[in-house]
């Protein structure tokens, strides 16, 4: 394993979501929002209305979530492209170990 490698730590898990009885308001820091228009795909509407009940969020937070998870996939995947960049491809012991130390990663 290359040793600039060993410092690189999983991006942390998810945190589980509870269920909630009403709107949860947005994240501390979320700051002022704006309008944005987009067209999805037909029945995708129906599919975020119905997942963001079952959370407890309105379907705009719900929308917002999945661009800021989004995000953090892309940026993450930027990470890992600059890593083998630099390092060359990960080795199946380097993915291996990886798994092994995120939990989460299993479930998948």
């Amino acid at each position: 394993m290359d040793a600039d490698r060993t410092s690189v730590k999983p991006p942390p898990r998810a945190a589980k979501r509870r269920k909630a009885t009403k709107v949860r308001k947005p994240a501390s820091g979320s700051g002022a929002t704006e309008k944005l228009s987009a067209t999805i795909r037909r029945g995708r509407k129906a599919e975020i209305r119905e997942q963001a009940r079952k959370l407890g969020l309105s379907d705009s937070a719900y929308v917002d979530e999945a661009i800021a998870a989004k995000l953090q996939l892309d940026a993450l995947a930027e990470f890992v492209d600059e890593m083998e960049d630099r390092h060359g491809p990960f080795t199946e012991d380097e993915i291996q170990a990886a798994l092994a130390a995120w939990p989460s990663a299993q479930d998948q």
